[in-house]
């Protein structure tokens, strides 16, 4: 059973937003499970929690000085929106208050979040037209924060599969503002905020492709920077256009993007390209893993070390690896000790963080054997 209670307290003592919401998903997996039965005093506790800090993040979020500070509350926020919504099956069940305290709080996260919402008046609602586009271009030009300038990018890669259908005066806007920036960055130092937003804007670039957009794709490519030139690369394959050998030998030869770039050469007939030495599977797989370590969900960095253990077969085929890291997200009984992850080509690459010592047996074999039956 859920101690409510006690993640509650738990959730109050962090200072750290991100870690605030990771607590509250538990509890929302929990409400989420059928077989777990949630008594309506604990329904009450939980409600009590969720507005009481509403009404902290109301007058917390003006206050923040950055964007991406903001942006982690926003997570937050909508952990405890749904928490709320699980909680009461109908507004009505909510004092006058409470619902003004809703109301108030979706104000002040409107007027902060004005470059996601109007993304998605644009695609939600079709309010697609030359005018509606000019504006969000016009609002996001003046912005100092750069994080939050990026929001345009990552709210057209959310919206991606609906770019087509934008009009064309619409869609040359908009490749129009992503060359400008495409410029900008490349007369800016380089900070990790303006290198993120490199990475989505020569994502999204596939989108609006036009010889200027080409042109700076390969200027980005001279950055020599494999985070953002994977990006450029598939933009750039995807317009038919050819790309350095040097640039598909360096992320080739990059642990992080290996696997990914063979993927991307693989999809537009190019693996020719990729160095024959390097296109061995367990190489693969190894950087198919690392990435997927890599994002902050998971180690948030690269293993500090890894070695391969095998290959079974469990329907499909799965390498297993081990690792050690010292990363932050893992516990100190896990940091610097063998951990167990796969990759697998059908999208089933993970690991849970097991200890390798609760697996290990007196052969490989064995081991391997092990993993198979308890973790796949």
């Amino acid at each position: 059973m859920v101690n409510f209670a006690s993640i509650i307290e738990d959730i109050e003592h962090l200072s750290s937003f991100s870690e605030k919401t990771s607590f509250l998903s538990v509890i929302l997996n929990s409400f989420q499970n059928k077989k777990v039965k949630i008594k309506p005093d604990d329904k009450r506790t939980l409600s009590d929690f969720a507005f009481k800090e509403i009404n902290k993040l109301i007058t917390l979020i003006p206050t923040l000085q950055t964007y991406k500070e903001k942006d982690e509350v926003f997570g937050y926020e909508d952990s405890l929106l749904g928490i709320i919504m699980l909680c009461h099956s109908s507004p009505t069940e909510l004092s006058e208050d409470r619902v003004n305290d809703l109301k108030a709080l979706m104000e002040v996260v409107d007027k902060e979040r004005f470059v996601e919402n109007t993304i998605d008046n644009i695609f939600k609602n079709g309010q697609n037209d030359k005018e509606t586009i000019k504006h969000l271009i016009d609002s996001v030009i003046p912005l100092k924060d750069e994080f939050q300038k990026g929001q345009i990018y990552q709210g057209l890669l959310h919206y991606q599969g609906n770019i087509d259908a934008l009009p064309s005066d619409s869609k040359l806007l908009l490749a129009d503002y992503i060359s400008s920036e495409l410029k900008r960055y490349l007369d800016t130092p380089l900070d990790d905020t303006i290198v993120n937003n490199l990475e989505f804007a020569c994502d999204v670039a596939k989108y609006f492709i036009n010889d200027t957009v080409i042109a700076l794709l390969n200027d980005v490519l001279k950055l020599e920077k494999n985070n953002v030139n994977y990006y450029a690369v598939a933009s750039l394959l995807s317009a038919e256009q050819s790309v350095p050998s040097s640039v598909i030998i360096s992320l080739a030869n990059d642990i992080v993007y290996a696997d990914m770039t063979y993927a991307i050469l693989k999809k537009y007939g190019q693996t020719s390209l990729f160095p024959e030495e390097l296109s061995d599977p367990v190489y693969l797989a190894k950087s198919d893993l690392v990435h997927w370590l890599t994002y902050p969900t998971e180690l948030g960095k690269q293993p500090d070390k890894i070695e391969y253990l095998g290959k079974v077969k469990k329907g499909e085929e799965y390498y297993i690896f081990r690792y050690t890291s010292d990363s932050d997200n893992l516990g100190d009984d896990l940091k610097d000790q063998w951990l167990i992850g796969w990759s697998n080509d059908e999208g089933g690459t993970f690991s849970d963080f097991d200890l390798y010592s609760d697996y290990e047996q007196k052969t490989l074999e064995k081991t391997l054997k092990k993993i198979k039956k308890r973790l796949l």
